[in-house]
């Protein structure tokens, strides 16, 4: 369709949405990354399709029909319309932003039939709810199976109503069923590119098509039989002949349908059950199958993880706490005589140092946090087991004041408000805001992920955009860390009795046990 997709990066398409970067194309669309206004400020991904033919004005009244639609494993889409760019008509669909699809986890692995039950639960409860409102998906393939966080959502510009003629704007693929294009639309199609999309994702490869042209697709031995079941009831030439997705789910959880079979007293084929398709639970464990999300389920987009996604303990769990405990301990050991002894000494401003000059001595600087001292009202547990050891040596080189007297000047090293002989350029920071990445996302971490942002802070102290320097290896956190940099609070930077403008740096640190951040000010 269009040849050179990258040189619209940076132009502004319907006047709201900035095409920040150049993501794919097929030979039908081309994808951009964007961003919503505010306050979200969030990541959303642009697509674009011809604005020619008569299908167009079909397509757009189904993204507007599908942005009404609200189903938790359906991608949401925030806008669409049409638009003019380099003289092309153009039709264009905001879509929700996710981290990873299916078709970039084939090539390098084939999912587990643990992680296989993950994709397909959540499938079949969204096309139950698609059939149930008159529309297919239209276009059910590996790119379109996508994550978002810990949910496994499906693309949404593909709907189309059951009944309608799909006219194809882009190349017939081996997940277009063989009615395609040329009978109505069914739910029977998409059971089609489900079952090819499912034996793709067990074997990294799609069925090859038979000689006889009008014959079923063998199905390869290999599989286990669950997926057997499906894949082949599923690729039937003839649709009439295929399972519909009220029977696949009864063959993924027989239960309720044994227990509908006990109370009629009278037997029912497996495989053909009485009961609506929205009456069908699609999980073993709650009625709604990805409920279980909620308790940080399995993601078979994470190649890093076992397909056992339960968390057992280690000796580390309880590392940190023990070294905590005793440091505490020991500093009280140390600290509560000293106090006392303190507390015993008379009320003169010389008992503490013997040696002092006449002139009367300059408090000793407060340091700023470093780079790697997290503040220690947010993040106290980077700070507990070095805050004892870090104020008992804060002390001038060229006296020798006894111990018991340095106890109380630490209050000040700890302390968020700025102190009068600090430079009035240097600003503060009211309130931070970490990250909040799922447990699962968290427990999937080898080592350290860090994400730098930069964030800019006008006079008033709040913060005017916020841009990612060091993104590190993983979209997912680097959208996090950048979304909680926006909603930082700062006391703004003063000169010469004027708020300025200041620029800070703040570095995120993602590790198993949770997020750290270190900010730094960059300017003034």
């Amino acid at each position: 369709m269009n040849e050179n997709w990258k040189q619209w990066e940076g132009q502004t398409v319907d006047g709201k949405f900035v095409l920040r970067q150049f993501r794919a194309s097929t030979d039908h669309s081309g994808v951009f990354l964007t961003q919503l206004a505010a306050p979200s400020f969030a990541n959303a991904i642009l697509k674009f399709i011809s604005g020619n033919g008569s299908a167009a004005e079909a397509r757009l009244a189904a993204w507007k029909r599908a942005a009404q639609l609200s189903h938790k494993n359906l991608l949401a889409i925030h806008d669409c319309g049409r638009c003019a760019l380099s003289g092309q008509s153009l039709l264009y669909v905001v879509m929700e932003y996710a981290e990873e699809n299916l078709a970039e986890i084939l090539p390098q692995r084939a999912l587990s039939p643990e992680e296989a039950r993950d994709v397909l639960d959540p499938a079949l409860d969204l096309l139950v709810y698609l059939h149930a409102k008159g529309l297919a998906h239209g276009h059910l393939k590996p790119s379109n199976f996508l994550a978002t966080q810990d949910c496994l959502k499906l693309s949404s510009d593909s709907l189309a109503t059951i009944g309608s003629i799909n006219e194809l704007s882009r190349t017939r693929d081996v997940y277009d069923a063989p009615e395609i294009p040329s009978a109505t639309l069914t739910p029977k199609a998409d059971v089609w590119s489900l079952g090819v999309t499912l034996f793709e994702a067990l074997t990294q490869r799609t069925p090859e098509p038979p000689q006889d042209r009008l014959a079923d697709l063998a199905i390869p031995g290999g599989l286990p039989e669950l997926f057997r079941d499906i894949v082949s009831h599923s690729l039937r030439r003839q649709s009439e002949h295929r399972w519909s997705v009220a029977e696949i789910a009864a063959r993924v959880n027989p239960a309720p349908l044994a227990a509908a079979a006990a109370a009629s007293a009278s037997p029912s084929p497996t495989l053909t059950p009485p009961l609506s398709p929205l009456n069908v639970p699609l999980a073993s464990e709650p009625a709604v199958p990805l409920a279980k999300l909620h308790s940080t389920p399995a993601n078979p987009f994470r190649p890093n993880l076992p397909a056992a996604k339960r968390r057992t303990s280690s000796p580390s769990d309880y590392l940190i706490p023990v070294l905590l405990g005793a440091a505490v301990f020991f500093g009280l050991i140390f600290a509560v005589p000293k106090l006392i002894n303190f507390r015993s000494q008379p009320a003169s401003p010389q008992a503490s140092v013997n040696s002092a000059p006449s002139t009367p001595s300059k408090p000793a600087a407060v340091p700023h946090p470093q780079e790697d001292t997290p503040p220690a009202e947010k993040i106290s547990v980077m700070n507990s087991p070095n805050a004892a050891s870090t104020k008992s040596v804060e002390q001038p080189a060229a006296i020798s004041p006894p111990p018991p007297a340095k106890l109380p000047a630490e209050s000040p090293a700890v302390s968020p408000v700025k102190s009068s002989e600090t430079n009035d350029a240097h600003g503060e920071i009211l309130d931070q805001v970490l990250p909040h990445p799922s447990s699962k996302a968290l427990a999937g971490i080898q080592g350290t992920i860090r994400v730098v942002v930069n964030v800019e802070v006008d006079s008033s102290g709040k913060v005017s955009n916020a841009e990612l320097t060091t993104p590190g290896p993983s979209q997912y956190f680097a959208n996090l860390a950048e979304k909680a940099a926006r909603q930082w609070k700062f006391a703004g930077a003063e000169a010469d009795g004027h708020g300025v403008p200041s620029q800070w740096q703040i570095r995120f640190e993602f590790v198993p046990s949770g997020v750290h951040a270190f900010p730094k000010q960059l300017t003034p």
